[in-house]
């Protein structure tokens, strides 16, 4: 029998219990464990009975995976995995898979969002309101409108092209830099490739779409930032540690960026002295960009039926490991 254990208890319980029942139902005993902490080094002698783990973003580092026998499967509850070890579980023959696509729409209406409210100046002039000053009432001082400029997508995936979408309505022109051409969802959007530099120096907003790797770690940094148009409006929904926080925060201070909106720190939650915290022209978020309810719920149906089909033999499409099975005991 193929025992799952349901971990993050930050999520909802009542989609938790839900997915516990489809779980159940399906033959596959679940069981919702509410760990003190997310790093599952913590706390693994309380995993080893499970066969599948359903996660919402802990570690699961090599040590975790190591000291669990009878591990098959990782399903993540959404959809980055920087946090588990997916090579050495391929080495262990445990498969690791997402649910991909399930918030994408919702993060990019964060993306959008953070947009719109750092282009017009939102977040400055509901200071000045507070303070009693109505003058932005008889003057724009730097708000901007969104249509007629030019947004640039570093990243080309779902959560990308739902915010190419998106863009549509605004007139925008839309450019976008990958590694992988998508040249069908391009032409259907609207939106031209380009290299990097060029996305970067001709851009009105920069918006990043890509996950953490060696390569992608502070990518956005104090030379690349020097290359921006100045006063450019830079958006990072993806991952903290795709920029140089005490690069961002001193090309705020400068005037060199104009502004600086994020839902992902380098540490989560920030420490008291991330110099983010303390820089003008900010809009900051505690990576809620996708915690709209319909995706979380959405998400956590997704986990579960991954677990469900891959214990019945059947396909599951979004393994992230697929050599696991050149390794797998089972």
């Amino acid at each position: 029998m193929n025992r799952v254990a349901i971990i993050g208890k930050q999520q909802p319980r009542y989609i938790r219990e839900s997915m516990k029942k489809m779980l159940d139902a399906a033959g596959c005993p679940a069981d919702l464990l509410d760990m003190p902490t997310r790093n599952t080094s913590d706390w693994k002698e309380a995993l080893a009975p499970y066969a599948a783990v359903i996660s919402a973003g802990e570690k699961i580092p090599a040590e975790t995976i190591a000291a669990l026998p009878s591990l098959k499967l990782i399903s993540r509850f959404g959809v980055g995995t920087n946090e588990i070890d997916k090579a050495f579980a391929a080495n262990r023959g445990v498969a690791v898979c997402n649910a991909a696509g399930s918030f994408s729409k919702c993060v990019a209406e964060c993306a959008l969002s953070l947009t719109l409210n750092l282009l017009r100046d939102f977040v400055n002039a509901e200071k000045d309101f507070r303070r009693g000053d109505w003058s932005r009432f008889f003057e724009g001082r730097n708000a901007r409108q969104l249509s007629g400029k030019t947004v640039g997508l570093v990243g080309f995936g779902d959560i990308s092209k739902a915010f190419a979408r998106m863009l549509g309505a605004f007139d925008c022109r839309i450019l976008a830099y990958d590694i992988r051409r998508d040249d069908e969802a391009a032409q259907r959007l609207n939106v031209g490739f380009t290299d990097f530099e060029t996305l970067v120096s001709t851009s009105d907003v920069i918006s990043l779409h890509l996950p953490l790797t060696p390569s992608t770690a502070h990518m956005i940094n104090a030379e690349v930032l020097a290359k921006m148009k100045e006063g450019a409006v830079l958006i990072n929904t993806s991952r903290g540690g795709l920029i140089d926080e005490q690069a961002v925060a001193d090309a705020l201070k400068s005037g060199r960026l104009g502004h600086y909106g994020s839902d992902v720190f380098e540490t989560e939650p920030p420490p008291p002295d991330c110099p983010l915290l303390s820089a003008p022209n900010t809009m900051l978020l505690p990576h809620s960009g996708s915690n709209g309810i319909e995706s979380v719920e959405y998400a956590g149906e997704y986990a579960a039926r991954n677990v469900i089909d891959f214990f019945a033999g059947r396909e599951v499409k979004t393994i992230l490991n697929p050599e696991y099975a050149e390794n797998t005991k089972f």
